[in-house]
């Protein structure tokens, strides 16, 4: 079985304050995007076989496997690889896509058959991002990500999207930790400031999209990658072609 596992984008993201547990409270528009992993998935006697993935058991792909298996009562195997193609620590999700996808094909591999609000449900013990990519399309998530339902506002914009990525790696906790009270409200994403403060890489990056013809150019998630909008496919081909050769760079589409 292989799945695509898509990554994410944060349209909004609003930052509120800590919670109990030492985590944010947070509200974001969340959208899954046309860039993916690939999640292969065989079925096994007994066991979780790691073997083809990075990182291991440590891998939020493999504990989700080991979360459903365990909810599920279930003895089921399963060997896993993926092939990468989301940056990480870039803001996009790519480990939660990963375990959001592998709950979605164990489900079906070894027969369970439960339905998506359930999936939802258990993603949250997996990871933050992990619950709004089961769900599936562009939705609300709220909470430190273990509330999310269908996005009701208006349609966000369609438009392609350039995807630019310094060559940083940003620490989520680290940003966590450098976010002020006063970041709020400076943009849509509440995060960017402190990203920007912390890594001028992301603020350059900012600044090179929006000069290279990219429109409302900003930050996802935590960083490092930064995104803008196109008018159509071929200016986003065009917007590419200007930026720095050395950077990871790509086109995406959001996925309703």
């Amino acid at each position: 079985m292989l799945i695509e596992a898509h990554a994410k984008i944060n349209l909004t993201l609003a930052v509120g304050d800590v919670r109990p547990d030492g985590y944010h409270d947070l509200k974001s528009v969340v959208a899954p995007i046309s860039l993916c992993d690939l999640v292969a998935l065989d079925a096994a006697d007994d066991i979780i076989d790691a073997s083809g993935i990075d990182f291991g058991m440590e891998n939020l792909a493999v504990k989700a496997a080991r979360v459903l298996r365990r909810e599920a009562g279930v003895a089921n195997g399963v060997r896993m690889r993926i092939e990468k193609r989301i940056p990480s620590g870039a803001g996009l999700g790519g480990g939660s896509a990963d375990a959001a996808a592998t709950l979605l094909g164990l489900n079906s591999l070894w027969g369970l058959d439960w339905d998506r609000s359930r999936l939802v449900d258990l993603a949250a013990e997996v990871g933050s991002d992990v619950p709004a990519l089961v769900h599936g399309g562009i939705v609300m998530m709220e909470g430190r990500g273990e509330r999310v339902g269908k996005w009701l506002g208006e349609k966000p914009d369609m438009r392609p999207l350039v995807l630019l990525k310094p060559r940083v790696h940003a620490s989520t906790p680290a940003v966590y930790s450098e976010f002020r009270a006063e970041d709020r409200g400076m943009g849509v994403n509440d995060l960017q400031p402190a990203a920007c403060r912390l890594y001028p890489e992301i603020a350059r990056a900012l600044q090179i999209l929006s000069g290279a013809g990219g429109e409302e150019a900003m930050m996802t998630g935590s960083g490092s990658v930064v995104f803008a909008r196109a008018k159509d496919r071929a200016e986003a081909e065009r917007i590419l072609e200007r930026l720095p050769g050395e950077d990871w760079k790509t086109i995406a589409e959001i996925m309703p």
